[in-house]
């Protein structure tokens, strides 16, 4: 049966983060069944075991999978990778670390999609701490994130792929490229990424790379629009071990009464 969403995950050198990713997949493995969905991994020759640790999970569990492995290259390398292999109309990126919350708003978005013609649906995203037992959630505030983010594999041939000259915000590029090809949006919690300084999208030599890259090529994005602060700010933040910045972001939204919290599993 051909796969009408394919759940891609890119993970190297980081089994914890995919065993954690790949529980989460479990949770709500019937409703991905019935969809049908299928998971497409690829592993950027990773030595700690995961590209295993993936395999023995698709051999006890009756998903249909592909997985691959690559010389390591990039996030954005691996990412084109994956939709490459993709076998499915309908795209989910879910990197390792990444949690699937709620694979149940997803039948009905993409039913609803593809009778309209929509060519994305953005749910919601929920963020946690390491080692965090609950996420943290802004209900009905409207964030562009790829691990909820849910598009047409054909926009790929449209729109091209993942720009590899970047190492950050490849996906923020791509997003503004598709969105005003139609996109619907879903009130859903669909998804939950980690937020740690340890993070390569906080790194803020990473950031700097792109920021140079942003400004040689003339692409028509700002990731980052406070970008003297933002360094500095995420230099001081991997010198605490602790992204301040959101914590407090997190209390001020909690005492509006526009946040709450929301289980991880």
């Amino acid at each position: 049966m051909t796969p009408l969403l394919s759940l891609c995950i890119v993970v190297r050198n980081a089994a914890g983060a995919l065993t954690s990713t790949l529980a989460s997949v479990e949770r709500h493995i019937l409703t991905l069944q019935a969809l049908p969905a299928e998971l497409v991994l690829v592993d950027g020759e990773s030595t700690d075991g995961g590209f295993q640790l993936a395999s023995d999970w698709a051999e006890r569990h009756a998903l249909p999978a592909r997985l691959s492995r690559q010389r390591p290259s990039g996030i954005y390398p691996a990412m084109n990778q994956a939709w490459r292999l993709a076998g499915g109309e309908w795209l989910l990126f879910i990197n390792a670390g990444d949690l699937l919350l709620d694979a149940s708003p997803l039948a009905g978005a993409l039913a609803a999609a593809c009778a309209s013609g929509e060519a994305s649906i953005q749910c919601q995203p929920a963020i946690f701490f390491p080692g965090a037992r609950r996420g943290l959630w802004t209900p009905g505030r409207r964030l562009a994130c790829h691990q909820t983010l849910v598009y047409r594999r054909v926009l790929h041939e449209r729109c091209g792929p993942y720009d590899e000259r970047l190492s950050l915000c490849a996906d923020t590029l791509f997003m503004q490229r598709i969105a005003p090809l139609g996109q619907a949006l879903s009130p859903r919690l669909l998804a939950a990424t980690e937020v740690s300084p340890a993070n390569a999208s906080r790194d803020p030599q990473r950031i700097g790379h792109d920021l140079a890259v942003i400004e040689r090529l003339g692409l028509p994005i700002r990731p980052w629009p406070r970008q003297r602060w933002t360094l500095l700010l995420l230099r001081l933040e991997r010198r605490l071990g602790f992204s301040v910045s959101v914590w407090l972001r997190w209390v001020l939204l909690r005492l509006q009464g526009s946040a709450r919290q929301v289980p991880l599993a």
